[in-house]
């Protein structure tokens, strides 16, 4: 059984820097300092062989399984008959065993006064001292190592492979950022650190062997994301014998769940053979239980549990709820051409999710059906003046449409230069070269825009020189010295008369010649440009 909860953008508000650097620190542990372990041990068990240790302590060391009665010597026994009494697995099997290492240091196995002590006695202590130069015998947590309090804080950071690393780092990532949004950066890095070392604590009481990995601070984490959430949903990814997939449920029942999950692992494993992967389940329920402590004592007064942060969420969930919806009838509205209606829709969506590229090309498709040049410019503004990081092929195909004679002529000229450099980025030349040549053209334009056009003109030579594209930089220039030979004859002084907003309205004939004028009904480009800026 797995159950894992994941953050969404209603949790983590912001990058979590304490997590990332955990990962980072174990990371950089694993792979730059623990990664000479297997040679050192490799070498610590050449020098048991060739100095004669196996020949002396392996035999006896049968006889002692032998000697017990119980069914962990049996199974014992049994694993080293099949590795073979004098392999390198039996040595290791027996290293493992720390009721016979005590009794092997305690002199009561090889005893003092039995030939070749001495010998023995120091090329015991210089295998001891081999093993010992590891990083994880160095740095690991095990009942005779308690005096020594910063292993209590540094097992965490060591793992037995690459196996056991990324499979707790991928937990700490999907956990940590929830509680380090609730507790903020220094308090998270504080109970992270006393969660590990409470799981650890818990785990030399229970157990003789030595113990490494994150699991046990991890395990508080999550003992602490369930007491800060309370009864507040959380996002979580559930796996169930064949059955998987992702829901919301109280934050508080990863509590109950993890510790009998955990427990019943136990059980498991204590019936299991020794042979088998050994996991600190002792640690991870000491982990669950004092993260849950730690919570309740360093939980900030607005915990997210609390009713202004359930109302946050609420929100936001009743916010993604309402964005399905919409999106549903919109297109269902757009598959009945109803296009009135259409538009209404798209256009809650694009309030709502301002930055959601895939709404505004959906508004501007709906618009161009329609008759309603109001709504067309406005759904034209809105992905003109809208942010994104990545041009995509999807974006540049919706661009491309803005270039549309029924789009340009509802927009404000500012807005031609605009999508004109937009044009550009997405490697559109020749579009954009298409709706600068219109406005150049236009000798009434090119007078009351001259210096606006001018400067399009050269941000764009000097982008394209920038990058080496030579072909597009003179065609650049060549229009730059035909329109505008030298500063002087810059235009843009503003005239009498309101500057024309739109090639529509340039072009409209009235009684007195061309009209300078727009209807109010019209929006300027300084107040549409002023209500998109933000």
């Amino acid at each position: 059984m797995l159950l894992l909860p994941y953050s969404d953008k209603s949790v983590a508000r912001s990058f979590p820097v304490v997590t990332a650097l955990l990962v980072v620190l174990c990371t950089v542990v694993l792979f730059a300092f623990q990664s000479q372990d297997a040679l050192r041990e490799q070498h610590a068990f050449e020098f048991y062989h060739d100095s004669g240790l196996d020949k002396i302590e392996l035999p006896r060391y049968e006889e002692y399984l032998a000697a017990n009665a119980d069914s962990a010597s049996a199974e014992r026994l049994h694993l080293l008959h099949a590795a073979g009494t004098m392999s390198l697995t039996a040595a290791q099997l027996m290293q493992g065993d720390a009721s016979f290492q005590r009794q092997l240091h305690a002199q009561r196995i090889v005893r003092e006064d039995e030939p070749g002590y001495a010998s023995w006695s120091a090329d015991r202590k210089h295998f001891d001292a081999l093993l010992g130069s590891t990083v994880q015998a160095r740095f690991s947590l095990g009942r005779s190592d308690v005096q020594e309090v910063w292993r209590f804080i540094t097992y965490s950071f060591l793992h037995a492979g690459i196996g056991h690393w990324l499979g707790n780092m991928l937990v700490l990532v999907l956990v940590g950022p929830f509680v380090e949004a609730a507790l903020g950066r220094f308090r998270f890095a504080i109970a992270f650190l006393a969660g590990g070392a409470a799981a650890g604590a818990l785990h030399v009481l229970v157990s003789d062997a030595s113990v490494i990995g994150a699991s046990g601070a991890i395990a508080a984490t999550v003992g602490m994301l369930a007491v800060l959430y309370g009864t507040s949903k959380v996002p979580v990814f559930y796996w169930v014998f064949i059955v998987f997939g992702t829901t919301r449920i109280p934050a508080l029942a990863l509590l109950p769940v993890w510790l009998i999950n955990e427990g019943y692992q136990w059980s498991l494993q204590a019936k299991g053979p020794l042979s088998g992967a050994t996991v600190a389940y002792g640690a991870h329920i000491g982990g669950l239980c004092a993260g849950a402590v730690i919570a309740r004592l360093l939980r900030p007064r607005q915990a997210p549990g609390s009713r202004a942060a359930q109302g946050t969420a609420a929100a936001d969930r009743r916010h993604t709820e309402q964005g399905s919806t919409l999106v549903v009838q919109a297109q269902d509205a757009a598959s009945r051409l109803d296009i009135r209606r259409a538009t209404q829709l798209y256009r809650q969506l694009v309030e709502l999710e301002p930055k959601r590229t895939e709404y505004l090309g959906a508004y501007l498709n709906v618009a161009l059906l329609g008759a309603d040049e109001e709504v067309l410019q406005d759904a034209a503004l809105r992905l003109l003046w809208a942010k994104f990081r990545t041009p995509t092929d999807d974006l540049r195909k919706t661009f491309l449409q803005l270039t549309q004679p029924k789009v340009l002529k509802v927009l404000p000229i500012d807005e031609h230069l605009r999508l004109a450099r937009r044009l550009v980025r997405f490697r559109e030349d020749a579009a954009a070269l298409r709706v600068i040549d219109a406005l150049l053209r236009d000798d009434h334009l090119r007078q009351l825009y001259g210096r606006q056009l001018a400067d399009c003109l050269l941000g764009l030579f000097t982008a394209y020189t920038r990058h080496g594209l030579h072909k597009q930089a003179e065609q650049i220039n060549s229009r730059l010295s035909t329109y505008f030979p030298s500063a002087d004859q810059l235009g843009g002084v503003a005239p009498t008369h309101r500057p024309p907003s739109t090639l529509l309205s340039s072009m409209r004939p009235t009684a007195g010649g061309i009209s300078l004028t727009r209807p109010d009904s019209q929006i300027s480009p300084t107040t549409r440009s002023d209500k998109f800026r933000g």
